[in-house]
């Protein structure tokens, strides 16, 4: 299982926005990234997968967010997802970090599974 995060931008996160935002998180960490599948992967020094982080999504259709996620966020807002190992409070710590960094420089919101 994971532990997953979900950050609510209300502006598209550019790529200088996510490395920010990664360094924030983790700043001891190797970043993989994988653009086959459009994520990337931390790691910490000794390989072990930290988080892993989907590209940002655009969400535009009314009514979205509440059914996935059970909260009123009106689109459109671009949905990045983060997932940490679960019962890893190192990588809890990076997944909120990173997605607190994030929203604070896009405005928006975030849920988290717990």
């Amino acid at each position: 299982m994971t532990f997953d995060v979900v950050g609510l931008c209300r502006r598209e996160p550019d790529a200088e926005t996510l490395i920010s935002a990664i360094r924030a998180a983790s700043p001891l960490s190797e970043v993989e990234v994988d653009e086959d599948r459009m994520l990337f992967v931390l790691r910490n020094p000794v390989g072990q997968v930290v988080l892993t982080i989907e590209n940002g999504r655009s969400v535009r259709v009314p009514g979205e967010v509440r059914r996935l996620l059970g909260m009123d966020v009106p689109p459109p807002v671009w949905w990045v997802e983060t997932r940490a190992p679960d019962n890893d409070a190192e990588a809890e710590t990076a997944a909120r970090a990173f997605t607190t960094a994030l929203v604070t420089a896009t405005g928006g919101s975030s849920w988290s599974s717990r």
